[in-house]
């Protein structure tokens, strides 16, 4: 096992330091609330932890706590029942801080749009939203490649596969 490390380490350390963005506030600590949806947004994300994606080598990292947030990222259309945990992680973030929301029921509802008893709808009518990732969902290189392009980075070959 510690062979094939070593391979592919070899063959992706080139692509994930020229991959990590530059600056001082780097990694960019990126905090998920899933406000209510059918999951697809939140699997997405959570394949950047994984091989051929190199989250962590482009410079971004997931954290636990919004304390530790300089970013948040939202999926799924905004229902009621989540509002305030939406809120309360919002104002647990430290300053400077960021909002993105990631695939369509995020940004403006997507099947959601209308407002109902249960559904509040896409936060882009609610709040400022500083960045979109527009998709239904967005594939995972095109997350990591919408997180780049905004923090200034740029993603190797080997961080985000052709399609």
């Amino acid at each position: 096992m510690g062979l094939i490390h070593a391979v592919f380490d070899g063959m992706f350390r080139q692509a994930r330091q020229a991959a990590k963005p530059p600056g001082e506030r780097w990694p960019v600590w990126l905090f998920h609330v899933d406000t209510g949806g059918c999951g697809g947004c939140g699997m997405e994300l959570q394949a950047l932890a994984h091989l051929p994606y190199d989250l962590r080598g482009a410079g971004f990292g997931f954290v636990e706590t919004p304390r530790a947030a300089d970013v948040l990222l939202v999926t799924g259309a905004v229902t009621w029942a989540m509002a305030p945990v939406l809120q309360a992680a919002w104002d647990a973030m430290p300053t400077p801080k960021g909002l993105i929301t990631v695939g369509a029921c995020a940004q403006n509802g997507g099947p959601f749009f209308a407002e109902n008893y249960a559904v509040m709808g896409g936060l882009e009518r609610k709040v400022s939203v500083d960045f979109s990732i527009p998709g239904c969902p967005p594939t995972p290189a095109d997350v990591l490649a919408g997180l780049s392009a905004l923090f200034g980075g740029r993603v190797g070959a080997a961080a985000a596969p052709a399609r």
